[in-house]
């Protein structure tokens, strides 16, 4: 069996039939990570501290700033309602 090179393991997982589908789902993962992250900021607030307002632990808020998870809408409401939101509006670019 010949061994395959990293370029073409990755060549063909771009041609994966779910590659599209991923590929957008760790956009929204990404976009949403960038706006927590500069809202708390911007607020001066700690993870901590947005996580108590959020009735979440900080691991979440880490979590979700990192992207590493899908945040559910219900999380994400409460942490734009604990940073003062009313209305959250996400850009997707692709």
């Amino acid at each position: 069996m010949k061994a395959k090179k990293y370029f073409d393991v990755f060549g063909e997982a771009d041609r994966h039939p779910k590659a599209e589908k991923f590929a957008e789902e760790v956009r929204a993962r990404i976009v949403l990570a960038e706006a927590v992250h500069q809202e708390r900021v911007s607020q001066s607030l700690s993870m901590k501290m947005l996580a108590e307002k959020a009735h979440t632990t900080p691991a979440v808020i880490s979590r979700i700033e990192n992207a590493q998870v899908s945040a559910g809408i219900d999380m994400i409401c409460r942490i734009f309602k604990a940073l003062g939101k009313d209305k959250v509006e996400f850009n997707f670019v692709g």
